[in-house]
Formats: structure tokens, C-alpha cells, sequence
């Protein structure tokens, strides 16, 4: 595990935040990105070109893209062939979930729930 993330510590200097504008956490093998969808979109084109020289392959169907309902389309016409799925509501992540406040509710009451 140890030489796996001194590659992603090569990955994320590719990725950037100088590089891309997109700011980024790393969990294990999990990227986490943030940004303007434009640049959302650079970082992932990044992600694909250097993440598998270093052993890291992204997976665009586990992807998700959560964006503000008023730039869904946008993130939909600019993801429309990555395979990445585009949200507007929210969606569940490491444990916690990100999204609207509605989603957030939802999600929150279904756990309690159970």
C-alpha cells in the first residue's frame, strides 16, 4: 500500500490544483474532485491519461459528477461521453452524502429508518 500511494502522490501532482483548478482529496483509491465543471472535466481527462502509467485506473462508471441543478446540463453536454454519471440531487460518498438539502433528508431519514 505504501509504494500504491507514493503513486497517487505522482498522480496528484499531475492533477493539480495549480494545473487544473480543481481542488482534491485522496482516500485509498478514491479521488475526490471539486471545481467549475470545465475544469472538472480537464482534471478527469488528466486523471485518465496519467492515473493508469502509475497503476491507477479510473473507473468513469463508479464516477460520479454532482452539480447545482442550474448547471446539470451543462455537466451532462460536457460528460456526455466519459461515462461518468451526472447528478443534480446528490449522492452518497465515503460515508457521507453531498447534494441538495432535500437529498440530504432523504438520505438521512431512509438511514435512520433502518
Amino acid at each position: 500500500m505504501a509504494m500504491y500511494a507514493l503513486g497517487l502522490s505522482v498522480l496528484q501532482d499531475e492533477i493539480s490544483y495549480e494545473k487544473t483548478q480543481v481542488k482534491q482529496v485522496v482516500y485509498a483509491d478514491d479521488l475526490t474532485g471539486a471545481g467549475k465543471i470545465s475544469e472538472l472535466k480537464k482534471w478527469w481527462a488528466l486523471v485518465k491519461e496519467n492515473g493508469p502509467t502509475i497503476g491507477y485506473t479510473p473507473n468513469a462508471t463508479k464516477s460520479i459528477l454532482i452539480v447545482k441543478p442550474e448547471h446539470y446540463e451543462n455537466g451532462v453536454r460536457l460528460f456526455r461521453d466519459s461515462g461518468v454519471t451526472v447528478t443534480k440531487g446528490g449522492q452518497r460518498h465515503l460515508g457521507a452524502v453531498i447534494g441538495t438539502d432535500k437529498f440530504k433528508a432523504k438520505y438521512v431519514g431512509e438511514k435512520v429508518s433502518e
